[in-house]
């Protein structure tokens, strides 16, 4: 069985078996891997390539569109703030300082942390957020975690606001015009 989902380049449709072909697997491979079925393990080269081909080839699938879209556009801010992490029913687990690198309508990517323990706790944690740079000064927000970004040179968390008040937000928005 088939599976068209979008015209390609030059209006033709792509199919899965389109991708199949290029990626010289069998479709099923391809449909499983699209839909992420963990009844199958694949080697991470092969997803990685399944989804890069469906790509460049015009293939519209959910895992595709939305996979990396931001729900707003980011801006670098490079703001000092106070955080505090909050864990359970409101018990401060660790406070101190981090960078608010970049920040969006819904949400922040913050850098250089400076606590006390210098851990985060395994249990579900709230950041709250307070802003101290002139642009921002008083903006405070609560936030989770949604990815967390570890390499040789860089940590960083990027967070999604849980909280963020109307005059937050008319803040937030001013930035960012």
């Amino acid at each position: 069985m088939t599976n068209d989902r979008t015209a390609g380049k030059g209006g033709e449709k792509v199919t899965q078996e389109d991708i199949a072909r290029a990626c010289r697997i069998d479709q099923g491979s391809v449909s499983r891997i699209l839909n992420k079925d963990t009844r199958d393990s694949f080697a991470e080269d092969t997803v990685k390539k399944v989804f890069k081909v469906a790509r460049e080839l015009g293939y519209l699938h959910p895992a595709l569109v939305t996979s990396n879209r931001r729900s707003s556009q980011r801006r670098k801010a490079g703001m000092p703030a106070k955080v505090t992490l909050v864990i359970g029913t409101n018990t401060v687990y660790d406070e101190g300082r981090c960078d608010v690198d970049e920040v969006s309508m819904s949400g922040m990517l913050l850098k250089n942390f400076r606590t006390k323990k210098q851990t985060l706790p395994l249990d579900l944690v709230r950041f709250d957020i307070e802003l101290d740079a002139p642009k921002l000064k008083g903006l405070v927000c609560r936030c989770r975690i949604v990815r967390f970004l570890d390499d040789d040179n860089t940590f960083a968390i990027a967070v999604r606001y849980d909280s963020l008040d109307e005059p937050n937000a008319e803040k937030l928005k001013g930035f960012l015009k």
